[in-house]
């Protein structure tokens, strides 16, 4: 009789012990897939937008890059053939934006070239118009906004375009540094000379101080290059 009542007791006991057991398994399992079920979904992050070249490492582009310092240097007719080819390749390529910006840089020489008169004026109005359409359809591409910024640089400052060649310029400098986006990568040659025109740029502006950062900044890319040597010698004038 002891040894029933033990052994019910016993059964008793473990019927106790698996219930106790499986009430927590179970607390813990449905706790679990409860959680994971309303825990918060992580959207994917999204891709990244690929990475493109520098576009002033175009054969094209260093072509016309090459014909119109001659343009600039005075050889008219390298300005009127240039600007014929420009005409026709914009034709071709209605967006292709970083001809389109050449072709208004263009005829800003040949309003150079041209008679006193209103043809001059016409070419200049024009220039400028093609320019700032091109930075405004392309305003994440770097070197559409340089080719203006020198350009207005190089204006007569009467022309009233230092303070719009100043803002392309600080741009570009935050495009540089990651501060404004664009898929581009600039090549060291390219970021250096956007520093030394954009040390100018301010200088003309009488920002000396941020003239002297700059060119600070873009001398430390290449200090023996030839924008390197430039850049050092704008640096001792302002001792």
């Amino acid at each position: 009789m002891k040894l029933i009542l033990l052994s019910s007791r016993a059964g008793r006991g473990t019927s106790n012990y698996f219930a106790v057991v499986s009430f927590f398994l179970f607390h813990i399992f449905f706790t679990s897939s409860f959680a994971q079920t309303n825990a918060p979904v992580t959207p994917p992050a999204p891709p990244s937008a690929p990475t493109k070249t520098d576009p002033f490492s175009d054969p094209l582009i260093k072509q016309i890059q090459a014909r119109q310092e001659k343009a600039v240097n005075g050889d008219t007719k390298e300005t009127k053939a240039l600007t014929a080819d420009l005409e026709k390749w914009t034709k071709e390529q209605p967006d292709n934006h970083l001809l389109q910006v050449y072709l208004g840089s263009v005829y800003t020489l040949d309003s150079r070239d041209a008679w006193p008169g209103p043809g001059k004026l016409t070419y200049l109005r024009n220039g400028g118009k093609l320019m700032d359409a091109a930075v405004a359809a392309a305003p994440d591409n770097p070197a559409v906004r340089f080719v203006r910024a020198i350009d207005y640089y190089e204006l007569p400052f009467f022309f009233g375009k230092g303070p719009t060649a100043r803002d392309d310029f600080q741009i570009l400098l935050k495009q540089i540094d990651g501060e404004v986006k664009t898929p581009y990568v600039l090549n060291i040659e390219t970021q250096q000379a956007i520093y030394y025109y954009a040390g100018l740029s301010f200088k003309q502006l009488s920002q000396l101080q941020q003239a002297q950062d700059t060119w600070q900044r873009g001398l430390k890319l290449n200090p023996s290059s030839p924008l390197g040597v430039k850049i050092q010698a704008e640096l001792e004038k302002m001792k």
